[in-house]
């Protein structure tokens, strides 16, 4: 029941990896036991995917969605489809454009396996794109069963995925939409997906437990042969209950007063029989052949003798002060949809949160299926990341590389001992600190060069690397364009490029490892581009700023400071006998090394975007210039290299 099925949410439970909905409709009788992956895949992705939202706005008006490309919904005779349906298909046809703009500008989209909600059309694109980009094998979503009241502004979904026909364990959902219906949007979704591990039976005796120690519920240490505390005393007719309750019930004895009101829905009067432990109302409210399906226990409970036990053991377990709210009802007659959580004293309790599809039959339910949201830990974000980098890793096994290089860097850098010099990054050596500190006081050469009296005197070759450093870290800001609306990466590359004028290797190398690739026939336009790349695209931005103060590095440290630190064969003799003690100058010496040998990754992408056919040879000095001249080659690209184009130039 869907109260064993929030057990996952109070013991803490997490449940499998989400993807939201797309629809395919089959018959309700499809089974479904699946597991999440991710959405579909990218090898067929339509090229439609590379419009921006500008773009899907102005060629996809959202004054009509609820009209639809399809006309009337399959197998149906209510009327054109709804946003949700159209969404479906559309995310099964792969495509992105038609899939996002069922969806109001302010919409809320909220995965039971995440934290956050999705807030707003770029980022539910955002998403849509990471889990396309994540499978490298189409998946289909093929939608069970539709709960669409007459007024068309809800709508429960009961889907499940396939790949190649076969259904996916673990990957059966339940979504609950609201629908605007002047605009036919969906302006929010909950959507929540079945638990891994069927632990429902594990988690009563647990709850159980926890309910007589807290004294709210279960039997105490000293009343173990007195049942009559977990119902009420007398039924609905004052006869009273006897103790062995459990068998009176089972019996069809105890007739407790019907709270059922002909103005609630099916749903509605199940939830309210259940917050009042008013079983055997519960029970009467289904068909003698009914199946309920709780999804945190291995199997349905069939018939409605076998109902009944299951929600006597549940009752038995729940604290009294357990109850469950209806946030929300889709009743479409044969089907209902139920939106829900659970207060504990008039308080909602957290992670408690679900959706229940029921089917009826004349006025009774036949069946029933509960899904709750994914208890303290939210994976959802992290088995998308395992998804993609599998399938990144697979297709293309170089990426090992900067994975390899980084777990060698992490470790040499800051916590070995013996393999650089110095102290690492654990003994918290308070040398290593005032030099951090004191390079950073004289950040690009600024407050040496304007003489500033709280500029520290450094060894200039030491100065000079650090700077250079941090120019080559900055060059990489002209490749914002690596991230746009339409290609969305796992780590971002606007934090990943401030993350390097501090950390550097510790932050490129992983959005190397993960970022995804650039289609081959790819059209970009400024308009694509967000601002901060629109701004680094031009050749007069990074290249030639950044070109001089690497310059300006190299002579500082081969000429500065002579009356400190001498000519150039006493510098550098100095430099090296500091070189043999410092872990944070010779860290820095393993930073220009693997930016000489990673500078050139992202330039064909890159070339790409900007109309070059970098498969056909053209531009090859240029592209051998940026990819293996360390530092000035990459200056020199971005002084060179054509712009993004607009999109209204021919």
């Amino acid at each position: 029941m869907r109260a064993a099925f929030c057990l996952c949410a109070l013991v803490g439970t997490s449940t499998a990896f989400h993807s939201p909905a797309a629809l395919s409709k089959r018959p309700h009788h499809s089974p479904s036991t699946s597991c999440l992956t991710t959405s579909f895949g990218k090898q067929t992705r339509n090229s439609n995917t590379a419009l921006s939202l500008i773009e899907l706005d102005r060629n996809l008006p959202e004054k009509s969605i609820a009209e639809g490309i399809f006309g009337t919904r399959l197998g149906s005779n209510q009327g054109t489809m709804t946003s949700v349906e159209q969404f479906f298909q559309a995310w099964n046809r792969q495509d992105i454009v038609v899939a996002v703009n069922q969806f109001a500008p302010d919409c809320i989209y909220e995965d039971g396996t995440y934290y956050s909600p999705l807030k707003g059309k770029r980022a539910i694109q955002r998403e849509l794109l990471l889990r396309c980009d994540a499978t490298a094998e189409p998946v289909l979503y093929i939608v069970d069963d539709l709960a669409i009241p007459p007024a068309k502004d809800k709508v429960g979904v009961k889907y499940h995925m396939e790949r190649n026909g076969v259904i996916l364990p673990n990957s059966r959902h339940c979504a609950f939409y609201t629908i605007n219906t002047l605009t036919g949007l969906s302006e929010s979704c909950f959507d929540v997906v079945e638990p891994a591990q069927k632990t429902g039976e594990a988690n009563l005796a647990v709850l159980n437990a926890a309910s007589k120690i807290i004294g709210k519920g279960g039997k105490g240490d000293d009343d173990d042969d007195d049942d009559s505390s977990i119902l009420p005393d007398e039924t609905s007719t004052g006869e009273t209950v006897d103790g062995n309750w459990w068998s009176t019930l089972l019996n069809g004895s105890y007739t407790p007063s019907n709270k059922g009101s002909s103005s609630l829905s099916l749903a509605e009067q199940y939830f309210d029989a259940w917050s009042k432990r008013d079983m055997d109302t519960a029970v009467n409210l289904f068909t003698e052949d009914c199946c309920y399906e709780d999804t945190v226990f291995p199997k349905p409970f069939s018939g409605k003798q076998n109902l009944k036990e299951h929600l006597l053991l549940c009752s038995h377990a729940f604290p009294p002060t357990f109850k469950f709210i209806v946030d929300d009802v889709a009743d479409g007659g044969d089907t209902i949809a139920a939106k829900w959580h659970v207060e504990n004293d008039g308080k909602e309790m957290p992670f408690t949160r679900g959706v229940s599809i029921y089917k009826t039959k004349g006025n009774l339910i036949q069946e029933g299926f509960d899904e709750i949201e994914s208890a303290v830990f939210k994976v959802g974000a992290f088995d998308l990341f395992v998804t993609s980098m599998k399938t990144k890793l697979k297709e293309e096994p170089a990426r090992w590389i900067p994975i390899i290089s980084w777990v060698a860097y992490m470790y040499i850098v800051f916590l070995s001992n013996g393999i650089l010099p110095g102290a690492n990054a654990l003994q918290l050596e308070q040398r290593t600190w005032e030099e951090v500190r004191d390079l950073s006081l004289n950040f690009f050469l600024v407050s040496p060069i304007l003489n500033l009296p709280f500029s520290p005197t450094v060894h200039p070759i030491l100065e000079g690397v650090f700077n250079l450093l941090l120019s080559w870290a900055a060059l990489f800001a002209g490749f914002f364009s690596d991230e746009r609306d339409d290609k969305p990466n796992l780590l971002p590359i606007v934090p990943t490029v401030v993350g390097m004028q501090f950390l550097t290797s510790a932050f490129l190398l992983p959005y190397l490892a993960t970022r995804a690739t650039e289609k081959k026939n790819v059209q970009v336009f400024k308009e694509d581009l967000s601002t901060p790349a629109r701004i680094v695209d031009s050749p007069f931005a990074l290249g030639p700023l950044l070109g001089f103060v690497g310059t300006g590095s190299i002579a500082w440290g081969a000429l500065a400071r002579q009356a400190d630190f001498g000519g150039w064969s006493e510098r550098v003799t100095s430099f090296w006998q500091l070189m043999s003690i410092d872990r944070v100058g010779s860290s820095f010496l393993v930073d220009l090394a693997i930016f000489a040998l990673f500078q050139g990754w992202l330039v064909d992408d890159d070339m790409r975007r900007r109309g070059i056919c970098v498969d056909k040879g053209e531009e090859a000095i240029l592209r051998n210039v940026a990819k293996f001249v360390p530092f000035f080659g990459m200056a020199f690209y971005m002084i060179r290299r054509p712009t993004v184009p607009p999109r209204n130039e021919k």
